[in-house]
């Protein structure tokens, strides 16, 4: 499979804007300082919480193997590590660009 290599950021953030979920948001933004604030927090909250659900399964995971004693500690952070950690890492990233993006852009 072949990745497309020619994508321009212009023609992504172009296609973003003119999302009819991204107009309404901006529209409903755009009412009130007040409304902006709150619906930028509420989306930024919204975001970190999809971004975290690795995290949440591993504390499940966690509680339900109730380990006892070091080597079953070290097992449970190993495996959950190399399972989820490395989505838990992009995840992370990209709830940092998304809730920047949200919180300085002046258009919203």
């Amino acid at each position: 499979m072949k990745l497309p290599t020619n994508i321009s950021m212009a023609i992504v953030k172009e296609k973003i804007n003119n999302n009819r979920l991204v107009k309404g948001f901006k529209r409903f933004c755009n009412s009130n300082i007040v409304v902006s604030v709150v619906a930028k927090t509420i989306a930024c909250l919204v975001i970190w919480a999809v971004a975290l659900i690795p995290f949440w399964l591993y504390l499940i995971s966690r509680w339900i193997a109730n380990p006892e004693g070091f080597w079953q500690e070290l097992a449970i952070i190993v495996i959950s590590m190399v399972v989820i950690g490395w989505l838990q890492v992009i995840l992370a990233i990209g709830a940092s660009f998304l809730s920047l993006a949200i919180a300085f852009d002046d258009n919203i």
